[in-house]
């Protein structure tokens, strides 16, 4: 699957409402019965998205090149507050 921020046309700290509009508004454009791929991709993205395991696992694992363990400890603290998932979730995840 390509990126799903570029399918649906969001950044990765959209929150809920907005990804959840913007979805909607795809659909609009791209209803099942006239563009059955373009919506499979659509819907997709979206569910990838609005689940937030899948999200943060997506920001997390964005990590590239060689870099010292600071900068991707630093880069992975500034991608989960850029994936805006609640605390509670991320709580229970971790099995604290």
């Amino acid at each position: 699957m390509t990126d799903p921020y570029t399918i649906l046309g969001v950044s990765p700290d959209v929150d809920e409402a907005a990804l959840r509009w913007r979805y909607l508004e795809l659909v609009r454009q791209n209803p099942p019965e006239k563009r059955p791929r373009q919506f499979a991709e659509i819907r997709e993205a979206y569910e990838h998205l609005r689940d937030p395991v899948s999200r943060l696992e997506k920001q997390v694992f964005q990590v590239q090149g060689h870099e010292s363990l600071d900068d991707i400890v630093a880069n992975l603290q500034s991608r989960v507050q850029a994936a805006r998932i609640p605390t509670e979730t991320l709580l229970s995840l971790s099995g604290i």
